[in-house]
């Protein structure tokens, strides 16, 4: 019996030194990666509104809903639009982005925040090139792989998949606009 217990709570004792271990460097790194994260999301506003300075005012989400926070964005006081987060899932799993919508509805701009889609393929997303397309479009957006017409947007190459989760993530946040805000 004595046999038996020895290697037991030698791996009992081996097991809670690492549990308290791992729980003391998560209690360490989660204020770090919380500030982290503001800092990110802060630049991408900055990044779809120019002109921001401010950003107050979570609005509330429907139940079920595919935006997972909104926030009003101000300019010296001035009501400039929205922010939509929503994260449509990619080739590779969520791409969680940040939509600017003005106060007319139109599109501001689109900032990539976390993915984990293909290195040289659907990372290509991030690219101005590709989310610029969004500026000034409203309405329902439709991916295409020729030359984009009025509510059209080219997909990057090779990255269907990832073109059409961003560009239902953006349709996402229109339509919350639209349902929720207008």
């Amino acid at each position: 019996m004595s046999e038996l217990f020895k290697p037991v709570s030698a791996m009992v004792i081996i097991t809670v030194v690492a549990a308290l271990l791992l729980g003391y460097v998560y209690a360490i790194t989660l204020e770090p990666i919380a500030a982290q994260r503001a800092g990110t999301e802060a630049k991408a506003i900055g990044a779809v509104f120019d002109a921001a300075d401010d950003v107050s005012q979570e609005l509330p989400i429907p139940e079920g809903s595919p935006v997972s926070r909104a926030l009003q964005v101000y300019g010296k006081g001035t009501l400039l639009g929205y922010v939509v987060f929503t994260s449509p899932d990619g080739y590779s799993g969520a791409v969680d982005i940040i939509v600017g919508i003005d106060v007319d509805g139109a599109v501001e701009g689109v900032r990539i925040l976390q993915h984990s889609e293909t290195p040289g393929l659907g990372a290509n997303a991030s690219d101005p090139a590709f989310i610029d397309q969004y500026k000034g479009k409203s309405g329902d957006l439709k991916i295409t792989k020729a030359a984009p017409g009025d509510n059209e947007i080219q997909a990057v190459t090779s990255a269907t998949i990832t073109s059409a989760a961003v560009t239902k993530g953006v349709n996402d946040a229109l339509n919350f606009f639209k349902q929720s805000i207008r």
